[in-house]
C-alpha cells in the first residue's frame, strides 16, 4: 500500500468487537467499524448517536488497520449511519480485503461510490436494507447487492419488498425479515409477509436483532 494511503482520514465513530447480530451471518463474532454521518432519519433508529456530529474520533487508515487487527479476526462489518456518505470509503474497503479481511457493508441504499467496481468483490458483501417512505435503492448499487433487510414495521407492505428494482435481487440473493425492535406484532406480520412471498415463490427469512436479545452492542 502507498505511505500516503495511510494517512487518509476517516470519521470513526466506535470500532468494536461483538456478535453479528442482523441478517444472513447472525450469530457469528465480528469486528464493527462504525463511521459517522446518514442522510436518512428513521424514526426507529437505535444508533442516532452516529450521526449527532458530536461522537466521533478522526482517525487515520493506519489507526483503524491496526486497532481492527489487535481483535485477531477476519470478519469486518463498516456500517454507520450511512457508510457511503464517507467519500473515501473504497480506500478503507480495499485497505481491509487487501489484508485478506472478509468485509461486509450494511447500507440504507440510496448512495454509491463509483470507485466500487475497481475491488475484489469475492470478499465483499453489501447487505442493503431500503427505508420507507419510499424504500429507494440507487440503481449503480443493486447489482453488488447480496442481501435485502427490511425493517418489518408499520409502513413496510409487500409491495415494498416487491419493487421491480428488486426483482433481480429477490430471485437470486437472501431476502431477511427483521421486526422491528423484536416487538410482538411486527414478528406477527414478518410471518404475514413471509406467507405472501412463499405465495409468490419467493423465500425469505425471518430474523430478529439477535444482539439484542443477548444484550450485546
Amino acid at each position: 500500500m502507498k505511505k500516503n494511503l495511510y494517512k487518509e482520514t476517516f470519521k470513526v465513530v466506535e470500532i468494536f468487537r461483538t456478535v453479528e447480530g442482523e441478517g444472513r451471518w447472525v450469530g457469528l463474532p465480528v469486528v464493527f467499524i462504525r463511521l459517522e454521518g446518514c442522510n436518512l432519519r428513521c424514526s426507529w433508529c437505535d444508533t442516532t448517536y452516529s450521526y449527532d456530529g458530536k461522537t466521533y474520533t478522526v482517525k487515520t487508515l493506519e489507526e483503524i488497520l491496526k486497532e481492527v487487527s489487535t481483535y485477531n479476526l477476519k470478519r469486518v462489518c463498516i456500517t454507520g449511519g450511512e457508510p457511503f456518505l464517507t467519500s473515501n470509503l473504497d480506500i478503507l474497503v480495499k485497505s481491509l480485503l487487501d489484508e485478506d479481511y472478509y468485509v461486509f457493508i450494511e447500507t440504507n441504499g440510496t448512495l454509491w461510490n463509483e470507485r466500487f467496481k475497481d475491488l475484489n468483490l469475492d470478499r465483499l458483501y453489501i447487505t442493503c436494507s431500503p427505508k420507507p417512505p419510499f424504500y429507494f435503492v440507487n440503481k449503480d448499487l443493486i447489482p453488488y447487492i447480496k442481501e435485502l433487510k427490511f425493517v418489518v414495521d408499520e409502513n413496510l407492505s409487500l409491495n415494498h419488498i416487491i419493487k421491480p428494482d428488486f426483482i433481480d435481487i429477490i430471485k437470486s440473493d437472501i431476502i431477511v425479515l427483521q421486526p422491528e425492535s423484536n416487538k410482538p406484532e411486527m414478528v406477527k406480520k414478518a410471518l404475514n409477509l413471509q406467507d405472501q412471498l412463499l405465495q409468490l415463490g419467493i423465500e425469505s427469512r425471518i430474523i430478529p436483532q439477535c444482539h439484542k436479545v443477548l444484550g450485546l452492542p
